[in-house]
């Protein structure tokens, strides 16, 4: 209490004094408003000074924070007492500013007009564009005006002509261009089979595209009865029945849950899953008795169930660091079996107790993961992947009580006493009450059977369907005639997820097929894009002599491309070295030699660094250069004589992104067995060193997660900024290039930018956070992409 009663003893003594001494109060008002009247003048200056050079690049820059500081200056002053003081503020410090901000006002607005009208055009929205324009018309008009009546000292000439020269730019009819789908393809991710309430016998087929798309079809007769697309998705791998006449449909990339109504046709978006970092739902389970479906997903390794009228319940991570759950299976005893990796492991959940019990033999725990799991009775069948093996577990003890050879996603449904599965090119028959296999279709099977179906015909019994391998191809088996039939579904193509761009040196844009690894060549002179066939998913690509160097995913393979023939020939495989994605691939200028890096396969540590000769195919391969860690972005210095690498922290399993940072390094150019040095960096917690590029005056420019950033070789980094918020996932999202303008082009986190690299203007060209990749020709033209589409923008 008497420390409070000093405290307001102490409050009413300033405002004594205060009141007793005006003066003293008038005075630190005047203070106030000089120190922020210098800070004024060092922002006019440097306006100035920009204007004088006709960088009006610079003084739009500096413009929003000059004005900002105009009105707190003006604030300031309006607090100061004494009209005599306050006009004396106002003519030294407000005055001579307004005036630099009337003189530049109408250049500005112009500018970023003119960068609204480019995001227009480049958003696909060419009426706002053109609508703009018009205003530009009005503005330019109304600027002509309003400086004659002002009397405003002319700018220099160079605004005008830059300012010129940006409206001619908006204004051609080809800035922007979409080039369109580059690929249509028909690849079918799961299917299913059922019957309609009038009993019309269908497959449901998810198709892969831009987006993935729900196609029903009779079975028979092959008619289209409906196609749904399913938003904010490129595929989903898995399709499961709930109740009659309803499917339960789980996708990527953005984990979403839909549902469907063969007889009434209604898709529903029931939402995500799960959390934020989930992108793919990999499989569901159904089960009647509790009315939900179930399901598990990546990149958290979550498991979670979806109820009608209660929505979504997020069980959480099956196992701490396990980051893929793959497979999934409802038993009645309130057990959720799930399929996790990696390692691989199986895992029994107690939904009641949370109890948590690997049940996987250990002999089994060097399989690459757990296709598919299926609960018949009290029988859990285990497809483990690659052997081609199905194991069978009993449900309430969770003892393994056997295995078969069988190279089938699993095992049909219950019909009679048996469950069906394949094997080869045959189909087998499995008693659950004496585990006794017999051969039902000998011979005729034409490729892995990827799911199954029992379809009731009424009249004609049951019939056993399914899909066969990831095309239209299917099959059905009638129990009561005893015959096998397989054919060809109609299903309309789809556009293709574009994985990777890349340029030759002749004006060749090159597209590679997300997962389906199709490649087509869009030719600048000709207009036209061609399709060549597959290569596997290409990660990255360089050119050399001619030719186009492809780096394929798995395997991390380097596949040398002659666009004349059409030939294409593997010259690496780092398989043997745990390597799986050929993330980085760079050609060093001058010679026949490919620098690749790699991300290692599921379950291995470290990625490598291949140095390739492709003039006699001899190889360097450095592994696990940086320990624990992929090689994600490479870029030649001829300044230096070095590469530069970037990597991720994604390059073992179960990393704590708040406990490690990715690196920038270099390596000699003219040594392969150079040791890396790697560089100090003043940024935290990195995932990503994205990209990397060189401009001419040898300055490095880079992406480390969401921050740009210039690397001086000779003072580190001298120029930071984020460009968005974060970025997502476990895959590196960031692409950089110097354009023959000598801006910086780059696109993170789905969002597209340029910079001028000498005053530092940023500009945002699309923010639809959908562009994947930026890329330049020979002859300057920058080309994106978007998904499926390819666009070219004219620069």
């Amino acid at each position: 209490m008497r420390g409070m009663r000093i405290v307001l003893a102490s409050i009413l003594l300033v405002q004594v004094l205060l009141l007793s001494n005006p003066a003293s109060a008038a005075n630190a008002a005047y203070k106030n408003a000089e120190n922020a009247g210098k800070q004024l003048v060092q922002l006019n200056q440097l306006v100035v000074e920009a204007i004088n050079l006709g960088d009006i690049e610079k003084v739009d820059v500096l413009y929003n924070d000059f004005t900002n500081t105009i009105g707190k200056m003006e604030r300031a002053i309006g607090k100061v007492s004494g009209s005599s003081n306050r006009s004396k503020l106002l003519n030294k410090y407000v005055n001579p500013s307004k005036i630099t901000k009337e003189r530049v006002i109408y250049e500005i607005s112009q500018l970023r007009l003119i960068e609204s009208i480019e995001r227009s055009f480049f958003d696909g929205n060419t009426s706002k564009g053109n609508s703009d324009l018009r205003k530009l018309d009005r503005l330019k008009k109304r600027a002509v005006e309003i400086k004659k009546a002002g009397g405003y000292a002319q700018l220099p000439s160079r605004v005008s002509a830059y300012l010129t020269n940006a409206e001619k730019r908006v204004r051609k009819g080809n800035l922007v261009q979409n080039l369109g789908p580059q690929l249509t393809n028909i690849n079918v991710s799961t299917a299913a089979f059922g019957t309609s309430s009038n009993g019309e016998p269908l497959m449901l087929s998810v198709l892969q595209g831009m987006p993935g798309t729900l196609a029903v079809t009779n079975l028979y007769t092959k008619a289209l009865v409906d196609v749904k697309a399913l938003a904010d998705t490129t595929t989903g791998w898995s399709i499961e029945q709930g109740s009659p006449g309803t499917y339960y449909i789980g996708t990527t990339p953005n984990e979403m849950l839909y549902k469907y109504d063969v007889n009434t046709k209604k898709l529903t978006k029931l939402g995500k899953a799960t959390s934020i970092n989930n992108t793919v739902i990999w499989d569901l389970d159904y089960s009647a008795s509790t009315k939900a479906v179930y399901g598990v997903t990546s990149n958290e390794g979550k498991a979670f169930k979806y109820e009608e009228g209660k929505g979504f319940y997020d069980y959480g991570t099956i196992v701490s660091g396990k980051k893929d759950a793959k497979s999934v299976a409802y038993a009645s005893n309130n057990t959720l079996f799930a399929g996790i990796g990696s390692p691989v492991d199986l895992i029994a959940f107690d939904l009641k107790t949370k109890k948590k019990q690997s049940i996987l033999p250990s002999k089994y725990k060097g399989e690459k993961s757990i296709q598919s799991l299926d609960v018949v009775d009290n029988l859990l069948f285990v497809k483990v992947n690659p052997s081609a093996k199905i194991l069978y577990f009993d449900v309430n003890s969770k003892k393994y009580l056997g295995e078969f050879p069988a190279t089938s996603f699993g095992v049909s449904e219950k019909h009679g006493n048996v469950i069906y599965y394949g094997n080869g090119n045959s189909i087998f028959s499995f008693d659950v009450t004496t585990k006794e296999s017999k051969e039902v279709v000998k011979g005729k099977v034409p490729s892995t059977v990827t799911s199954f179906s029992l379809i009731n015909e009424g009249n004609n019994g049951y019939t056993l369907a399914g899909k066969l391998g990831n095309n239209e191809r299917y099959f059905t088996y009638s129990f009561k005639s005893d015959v096998f039939q397989h054919d060809l579904m109609t299903l309309p193509a789809q556009p293709i997820e574009l994985h990777h761009i890349g340029t030759d040196n002749s004006g060749n844009i090159y597209s590679s097929g997300f997962l389906n690894g199709s490649l087509a060549v869009y030719s600048s002179d000709a207009n036209e894009t061609t399709t060549r066939g597959t290569t596997g998913q290409v990660e990255d690509s360089a050119p050399i002599n001619g030719k186009m160097y492809l780096g394929v995913y798995p395997q991390a393979k380097i596949i040398e491309y002659q666009p004349q023939t059409n030939q294409k020939t593997e010259l690496l495989n780092l398989q043997g070295y745990g390597q799986d994605r050929p993330t980085a691939v760079i050609n060093v200028p001058g010679t026949n030699k490919l620098y690749i890096g790699t991300t290692p396969r599921s379950g291995y540590a470290g990625g490598a660094l291949a140095i390739l000769d492709v003039s006699n195919n001899k190889t360097v391969v450095k592994n696990k250069l940086i320990p624990n860690q992929s090689i994600v972005s490479l870029a030649y210095s001829k300044h230096q004589k070095v590469v530069y690498g970037g990597t991720s922290i994604f390059g073992k399993p179960n990393v704590d992104p708040s406990k490690t940072n990715a690196v920038l390094f270099t390596v000699s150019a003219n040594n392969p067995n150079a040791n890396p040095v790697v560089l100090k960096m003043p940024f935290s917690n990195i995932r990503f060193y994205s990209a990397i590029t060189v401009a001419n005056n040898g300055m490095v420019w880079g992406l480390a997660d969401e921050i740009l950033y210039a690397y001086d070789p000779a003072k580190g980094v001298v120029f930071s900024k984020k460009i968005v918020k974060d970025v997502s996932g476990h895959s590196p999202n960031g692409s950089l290039l110097i354009g023959k303008d000598g801006y910086l082009y780059g696109v993170v986190e789905g969002t597209m930018f340029k910079l001028n690299p000498n005053n530092k203007k940023l500009v945002f060209l699309r923010t639809k956070k959908d562009v994947k990749q930026v890329i330049q020709d020979t002859d300057g033209t920058i080309y994106f992409h978007d998904g499926a589409r390819l666009w070219k923008y004219s620069i």
